[in-house]
């Protein structure tokens, strides 16, 4: 007789977040206030990050800072090709040089308004990470490609204010991991944002400003 397998953990808390995201994308559209928000895909993002890793191994944390870009650019009412760049430095807890990390994306995004003040997107991309790690005054690296998926919700609470949730899933280097991503954006004007940004997954935190100017 067959033996049913179960998920594993990081599975099962992707699929428990992509339920949750289904029944809050429902919810959020059941009350349209009286003005309508007008989501663009045509942007820059510019971040500064930074994070923390939990080695399970070890009693001390591994922290760093990133810099980093994403550009989309929309070729239909519904698609945008989306390109971003993050380079991030870790150090130990000694706060010598140990690792960094460049990774590159290029996907498509596919988006659609669903009410007035809600839309959600779904990005699929080749991503390429390349590593350099320090030791003992030596370095070495290596770089392998991989793809990531991304889904999201962004939602417009007023005039000037949006939240975006964001479930993705990414492999490269022989590397899995499932983040779960929370922005909360300030518009000073139509198309120029500030944000704070929160992200977690796989053992690592992290924490971003962002600043977003739209086309």
């Amino acid at each position: 007789m067959p033996t049913c397998k179960h998920p594993a953990p990081a599975t099962r808390m992707f699929i428990s977040f992509a339920r949750h995201f289904s029944l809050s994308a429902l919810l959020l559209t059941t009350a349209t206030p009286a003005w309508s928000a007008d989501f663009s895909f045509d942007y820059i993002d510019f971040n500064f990050t930074t994070s923390t890793i939990d080695l399970a191994a070890s009693p001390h944390k591994v922290e760093g800072n990133g810099f980093g870009f994403a550009l989309s650019l929309g070729f239909s009412p519904h698609y945008a090709m989306s390109l971003s760049v993050m380079a991030t430095t870790f150090d130990n807890f000694q706060h010598q040089q140990v690792e960094s990390i460049k990774t590159t994306n290029l996907g498509i995004t596919a988006h659609t308004q669903l009410a007035d003040h809600t839309a959600v997107y779904g990005d699929a991309s080749a991503l390429i990470a390349e590593t350099t790690v320090n030791e003992n005054s030596t370095a070495s690296g290596h770089s392998g490609m991989g793809y990531q998926l991304k889904a999201g919700l962004r939602q417009m609470v007023s005039k000037s204010v949006e939240f975006e949730f964001e479930a993705s899933h990414l492999y490269v280097l022989e590397y899995p991991a499932n983040n779960l991503h929370v922005v909360v954006r300030y518009y000073f004007y139509r198309a120029i944002a500030v944000g704070f940004a929160y992200r977690t997954g796989h053992n690592q935190d992290t924490i971003a400003i962002n600043a977003r100017a739209s086309f």
